[in-house]
């Protein structure tokens, strides 16, 4: 079940950068950069390089002696890049005002004489022992109030004054010192920004400047918090406190107030990674790209409003101690990670790319088994297929002590000796070096994958409210959206994520599952696009609430019943030892979760029906045509997610759109006139290769944990 406590804490931690952050505005997401809104960041990358492959070092981790030998060690295996220093500022500022950049100058001089590109990052997840010991107040607070100390990663506060002002001052210094470097081809901004829970006084300030900046007074607060409700009206702003856990689990708060905290925990982790890249901005050179490396699941930060970098990119660790697919699938990982990451950070700026791939056996896993052959290679691939720009591994050499000393690395303990998943980053970078000779920079996306080309809307508004009121604990929205990500990507389509402002017309099909939050304005934008050809698939939970997060007062998603053909009546869930039962033509399937109960209107056609319970007969999943477009509408989720599946193919083939079927565990992608197939299930699967085509990677039929690549 989801936990309440973290998830209501997450909303503040990230949020506090954002009220106390210098000049910056408040609001990250409604600006843009002015620097390279126009400028394509693609042209950081060489197309015909396809992916560059590095990996991560750290010098001030080894004896100095040994840097010379690991980096040449490094240029000899292939890789084309290393990546400095971001958690190095105990080494960097050993004393207050006191830097020493001269290891750093010596690791960046040696990487440039063997060949090797650098990303430089800056070290701020990391503040060194006498910032903490000095001014104490830079530490992260936790819901009981007790403040983090010295010892680990993440642990400040980046609302507090004093710590964004250490920041600013390292980044300037870096960016002094190394923004005219050639050899540095990017910087990476902090480390796997999460926003953190935070109820420091620091934090408490910044939401509250936060509010009167969104709401100007407080009774304009009142009223869209329902202050009526409960008494819990305020009569200014200096009233409203971060709430403590205790005060959380005593009853709910205000689901209004929590999409607020979830919103300035957003705005203000974008704040602080906005004025890193700024501040760099001024010093370094315009060659040199800036990012920041998400998480590939993203809860708490919004990578779409930390809009001041040139793309985003994210780590990737698919083996984590879970079996999706059964059989030794735990070996291989959960086959959407990488094709939901893919898409979803490429389609924020056009680029992506890996920053961190996991390289073996990882320490910080529910369980940590060896990878199944093959696995390492089959990811870097996917990655490929997906179109990064660079695939990066975290890290070069395994670790002898700390923390994270069961961690793989390309070599092992010895220093020298490569690793299974070493000596399949090494035959990726050998495969790279062959489709290089291959590129064709003619190739464009074929005619029949152009016309399933899908969009997928998203939304972490809608995530966060969600989330918050589930209203039955074996709800996930994560589950949900891996549902249909795995259902369109069956058809092998083109997939991007996209958000309400972007173009819908660019896309034959738009997927939206559980688009809870919505107004007037999105649902005439839907309309249109259905009218004009556009084939629209909507989830259940779709409509209910405004941008507010307030119901409507009128029935059921009322605001997208002319749309969908179909009053929603109720909607209901299901106990854990109860399964309901849905027909759809011959097939059956069960459903525990959740179920929109629809009353279709005339014309509207029913694809799948209720078996049971007291609405018996009752549509579970419809479709209409409205203009030159189709709308349908899921309303239960399945178990299995196999009537999401029937019922979305069904779409793109009732639209006479070829499409593959590929089972689940099986991606097939397009990229610069390469497709690359990976296989995460437990049986040999033959790919529909058509004849004549030149396999560059591996072999069809295709084994589990193994990937191929043809033209």
């Amino acid at each position: 079940m989801f936990n309440q406590k973290i998830a209501f804490t997450k909303i503040v931690a990230t949020g506090l950068l954002i009220a106390n952050s210098h000049s910056a505005p408040v609001f990250a997401q409604t600006k843009k950069t002015t620097a390279t809104e126009k400028k394509d960041p693609q042209r950081f990358f060489s197309k015909p390089d396809l992916m560059q492959i590095g990996v991560y070092y750290y010098p001030e981790q080894w004896p100095r002696e040994q840097w010379e030998r690991d980096l040449k060690n490094i240029k000899k295996l292939g890789f084309e890049f290393t990546h400095f220093a971001e958690f190095a500022w105990t080494y960097m500022e050993p004393e207050e005002g006191k830097y020493d950049f001269k290891w750093l100058d010596d690791a960046l001089a040696i990487a440039e004489k063997e060949g090797l590109k650098v990303i430089l990052c800056t070290p701020t997840p990391t503040p060194p022992a006498w910032m903490g010991e000095k001014y104490p107040e830079i530490y992260l607070v936790d819901a009981s109030g007790r403040r983090r100390e010295h010892g680990n990663r993440a642990n400040q506060s980046v609302s507090n004054e004093k710590y964004r002002a250490f920041v600013e001052k390292m980044v300037t210094e870096l960016g002094k010192r190394y923004g005219k470097n050639k050899n540095i081809m990017g910087w990476q901004v902090d480390n796997e920004p999460g926003a953190p829970d935070d109820f420091s006084p620091s934090a408490q300030k910044g939401f509250q400047k936060w509010l009167k900046a969104k709401y100007g007074t407080i009774e304009k607060l009142n009223a869209e918090w329902l202050g009526s409700f409960w008494s819990i009206r305020y009569n200014n702003f200096e009233q409203i406190a971060i709430p403590n856990a205790e005060i959380y689990f005593e009853d709910k708060l205000s689901p209004h107030a929590i999409l607020d905290f979830k919103r300035f925990t957003a705005d203000s982790q974008a704040e602080y990674l906005n004025l890193q890249a700024e501040t760099l901005r001024k010093y370094v050179d315009p060659k040199q790209w800036i990012t920041t490396n998400y998480t590939n699941v993203v809860y708490g930060a919004d990578p779409r409003r930390t809009d001041k970098m040139d793309f985003a990119t994210y780590t990737m660790y698919p083996v984590s101690g879970r079996n999706q697919l059964g059989g030794q699938n735990f070996r291989m990982g959960h086959p959407n990670k990488i094709s939901e990451a893919n898409d979803y950070y490429r389609s924020i700026n056009g680029v992506t790319g890996v920053m961190e791939m996991q390289p073996g056996q990882v320490n910080w896993a529910s369980i940590n088994p060896q990878l199944l052959p093959g696995t390492v290679h089959m990811w870097i691939s996917q990655a490929f297929g997906g179109g990064c720009s660079f695939t990066c591994t975290y890290r070069y050499r395994h670790p002898l002590g700390s923390s994270e000393m069961y961690h793989d690395g390309i070599v092992g303990t010895d220093g020298v000796t490569l690793t299974t998943g070493g000596k399949e980053f090494v035959q990726s970078i050998e495969d790279m070096k062959l489709l290089r000779k291959e590129y064709n920079p003619k190739a464009v996306l074929p005619a029949d994958l152009a016309k399933r080309k899908t969009g997928f809307l998203w939304s972490h508004e809608n995530l966060w409210d969600l989330e918050n009121q589930k209203q039955t604990e074996f709800w996930s929205t994560w589950r949900h959206r891996n549902t249909y990500t795995s259902a369109v990507k069956s058809t092998a389509a083109p997939m991007d994520f996209i958000t309400e402002e972007d173009d819908f017309s660019a896309y034959p099909f738009i997927v939206a599952p559980a688009y809870q939050l919505i107004d007037q304005k999105l649902v005439d934008k839907w309309t249109k696009y259905v009218e004009n050809g556009g084939n629209l698939i909507l989830s259940c939970r779709t409509g209910q609430k405004d941008k507010n997060g307030h119901f409507f007062e009128a029935k059921w998603s009322a605001p997208i019943v002319p749309l969908i053909g179909a009053d929603v009546d109720f909607f209901d869930m299901l106990v854990a030892d109860v399964n309901g039962t849905i027909n759809a033509g011959s097939s059956t399937y069960k459903w525990n979760t959740w179920a929109d109960v629809l009353e279709p209107k005339p014309g509207t056609e029913v694809l799948a029906t209720y078996a049971d319970q007291f609405y018996k007969g009752k549509a579970a999943a419809i479709t209409r045509k409205l203009g030159k477009g189709t709308v349908t509408y899921i309303g239960a989720e399945s178990k299995d997610g196999d009537l999401e599946r029937q019922v979305v193919r069904s779409v793109y083939e009732r639209a006479k759109v070829t499409i593959d079927d590929l089972p689940k565990g099986v991606f097939v992608e397009w990229r610069d006139g390469f497709y690359t197939g990976v296989n995460y299930t437990n049986e040999a699967i033959q790919l529909p290769i058509p004849q004549g085509s030149k396999i560059l990677v591996g072999q069809n039929p295709l084994q589990p944990a193994q990937a191929i690549i043809w033209k």
